[in-house]
């Protein structure tokens, strides 16, 4: 987003201006935070699954030494905040839940955060799901307004043709950073500068993210299971292709060697069954000197 839209961001600093996020956090505290971080996530989409759509769940962590923050966030969308808030004092998995409204503007957990934020090697980059765009624009133009709009890393968008021969487009940003993903969501459906842009899904990380910093956004399209299971996709990266290249090469080889193999194989039979006929030959001019 360019310098502009920000100061138009920072001016409006009221609550009542502030939540024009289409999105509510929500924190909680009481889980067993001796838990892995992938079976913390899966129980609290489970719990707050009866709540309608669950954007995003983010478990705080400090990734060198693996040790979850005592505080998770559930971030739903905001008719369904009220819903989210009655689960507070409810059961997971033997845990008494305390569930509490954590507007985007409020940082009174920061102290409990600050230590989940110290990441010397790296930070894992996200992948967001957005909506709300004009699809009458060009890819290419789509994917500027996005990356302006979020300060993203980068972006993705393509076509698709469905069943009934409509165009469907579809669009990803990528995020990087402590907050990233936080200010992503705050942004989510606010009108800035005409644009109505809306994260409706934020992919959870692999068990194992890439520990290399940047990655183009294409190859993140391996974390995104609705395009892997898209048939009518396909992806190629450099790497990928030289990979191919490099396999279809080993497999010329193979059948070259193979092939030579075969015809090596066809001469030594061919020499064994000359030579048994020579054999033979002998063997009956002997019987006939006999005779």
């Amino acid at each position: 987003m360019d310098e502009s839209a920000n100061k138009g961001l920072e001016s409006k600093g009221t609550d009542a201006e502030i939540r024009k996020s289409s999105i509510r956090r929500i924190s909680v505290e009481g889980y067993d935070t001796s838990l892995r971080m992938e079976d913390v996530d899966d129980a609290l989409r489970e719990h707050f699954a009866s709540c309608g759509k669950i954007i995003h769940v983010s478990i705080p962590r400090n990734y060198e030494e693996t040790i979850l923050c005592r505080y998770a966030f559930v971030y739903v969308n905001e008719e369904d905040e009220e819903k989210a808030l009655r689960l507070d004092g409810s059961d997971m998995g033997g845990q008494i839940l305390q569930i509490k409204s954590y507007p985007f503007h409020e940082n009174h957990l920061e102290n409990d955060l600050a230590p989940m934020k110290e990441v010397k090697v790296y930070w894992p980059q996200q992948t967001l799901k957005v909506t709300g765009y004009d699809t009458s624009l060009p890819v290419e133009d789509i994917e500027i307004e996005l990356e302006k709009y979020f300060s993203s890393h980068g972006s993705f968008v393509y076509q698709d043709e469905t069943a009934s021969g409509a165009i469907k487009t579809k669009a990803y940003i990528y995020v990087q950073g402590p907050d990233a993903v936080d200010k992503a969501l705050e942004l989510s459906g606010r009108s800035v500068e005409g644009l109505n842009f809306v994260v409706s899904k934020v992919y959870p990380l692999p068990e194992n993210p890439h520990m290399s910093g940047f990655i183009h956004p294409i190859n993140l399209t391996r974390f995104t299971r609705e395009q892997i299971e898209d048939p009518n996709l396909c992806f190629i990266t450099e790497g990928q292709q030289k990979k191919s290249d490099t396999s279809e090469g080993n497999q010329k080889k193979k059948k070259k060697k193979k092939n030579k193999k075969s015809k090596t194989r066809e001469g030594i039979q061919k020499k064994k069954k000359k030579k048994s006929e020579t054999r033979e030959g002998k063997q009956k001019k002997g019987v006939e000197i006999s005779l």
